[in-house]
């Protein structure tokens, strides 16, 4: 019998949670304004749904990436201010976190890429948030109402000011994570 939750493995799930709903988050207010600006484009898209799917998949993957490449920036940040608050201990674990070559995949690990997971998705939805942000001032300024604008532009900034507090805990908890890592570990039979 297969199993239907194979689907969600980390090859699968990783890029969706990194590159797909980031990138579907920050391309959505512009695809909407492209569609409410130029009616020759909401036809054209109307009358050929697949080849229109397929453009936006790959604008969202592009956009993900993108946002992948700022978040990665964001990362290194918080690699400074961690390095500023342990005296340069942060770096100098993810170094030696690095050079290990595991014999056995201990929990930690397994750990830490699910932290690796979520500090990815964070920052990545930080940065979707803020291009849908960018998005919404084109719908305002093409009349979508101030309510609406209002009401959708406070999620925005809502869900980028979680995103980066949950960015930093987690980065903090991943660097704790890594530094554990480095110590022995047991094999219990």
């Amino acid at each position: 019998m297969l199993n239907f939750f194979s689907a969600f493995a980390s090859d699968v799930f990783r890029p969706l949670a990194t590159l797909l709903i980031p990138g579907a988050i920050g391309i959505t207010t512009w695809f909407i304004a492209l569609l409410w600006k130029f009616p020759e484009l909401r036809r054209l898209v109307s009358a050929n749904h697949t080849e229109s799917g397929l453009a936006l998949f790959i604008a969202m993957v592009f956009a993900g990436m993108v946002f992948d490449d700022f978040g990665a920036r964001w990362e290194v940040l918080l690699d400074r201010w961690a390095d500023q608050r342990t005296d340069g201990k942060h770096t100098t674990n993810w170094n030696s976190y690095l050079q290990i070559a595991f014999k056995s995949d201990p929990i930690g690990r397994r750990y830490a890429r699910a932290l690796v997971l979520r500090l990815k998705f964070e920052l990545g939805v930080v940065f979707g948030m803020i291009s849908a942000l960018i998005g919404l001032s084109w719908l305002a300024w093409l009349g979508l109402g101030y309510w609406t604008v209002f009401v959708c532009s406070s999620l925005c900034v809502l869900f980028v000011g979680w995103a980066l507090v949950e960015a930093a805990a987690t980065h903090k908890v991943l660097s704790q994570t890594r530094e554990a890592l480095l110590g022995n570990i047991r094999i219990i039979e």
